[in-house]
């Protein structure tokens, strides 16, 4: 994953480039196969980022130039009618919202108790029939400011869309991961790899799965052998 400034800023470059030119490289077909591609490479990209910026909860201070760039870049992109650019510094500024979380309730037991919690909430949620609500495919065009646009291929659409829930707290995950001694690197990849379940699941069997319940299954298995060491550090404090 992304360690240190220069590679973060180069994550986010190749980010940006790989967002403004999808739109226009061919297709591929079946769309199923276009959507599945489109999806994973926007995804990498974002927990890349997300992975780079975890380091910025030892320096907590530094998620306020951090907001504030990206948060005016995300105004001047979605003022010029590019909102897809956008995206690279929208998951900035989510995530270190997400960050901020974890820094101020920095409680280990929280670290468990949160995923479980939000992951319980999105499963009950879906399995009642509402929507899982934070991944779903989209045919429309780019432009919701509560989404993240993952473009497709050569179709000027978004080929799936990203809610600012999952990206604050794929920060919070990544942030308390760091800060507590967990398997940081392993979380981040766990909960790729649970966006890309949620991606196949729609896409190959149109099935919608509660994204925030993968992401924590993911965080907390990759961790799953000490997660009893923050309850006894818990005890403790």
């Amino acid at each position: 994953m992304v360690r240190g400034p220069a590679a973060l800023l180069a994550v986010l470059g190749a980010a940006l480039a790989y967002v403004l030119v999808a739109p226009e490289l061919p297709q591929l077909h079946p769309p199923e196969l276009s959507a599945l591609v489109a999806s994973a490479i926007g995804l990498t990209f974002v927990v890349a980022i997300v992975a780079g910026l975890a380091a910025m909860a030892d320096s907590p201070f530094t998620l306020f130039p951090a907001v504030l760039g990206a948060g005016l870049l995300v105004a001047a992109l979605d003022t010029n009618d590019i909102g897809v650019a956008a995206t690279p510094f929208e998951v900035v500024l989510l995530c270190c919202l997400g960050i901020a979380f974890a820094v101020v309730f920095d409680v280990p037991a929280l670290a468990v108790a949160l995923p479980l919690f939000l992951g319980a909430i999105d499963v009950v949620q879906a399995v009642g029939g509402g929507s899982a609500g934070l991944f779903t495919l989209s045919t429309t065009k780019p432009g919701d400011v509560l989404t993240l646009d993952l473009p497709d291929w050569g179709t000027g659409l978004a080929a799936a869309r990203l809610s600012a829930t999952d990206v604050i707290f794929l920060g919070a995950f990544a942030a308390y991961a760091r800060r507590l001694g967990l398997r940081e690197r392993a979380a981040e990849v766990g909960m790729l790899l649970g966006l890309l379940a949620a991606v196949a699941s729609e896409v190959v069997l149109d099935t919608e799965l509660p994204t925030i319940a993968l992401m924590a299954a993911g965080y907390l298995a990759t961790n799953v052998d000490r997660l009893g060491g923050l309850f006894a550090r818990a005890a403790d404090e």
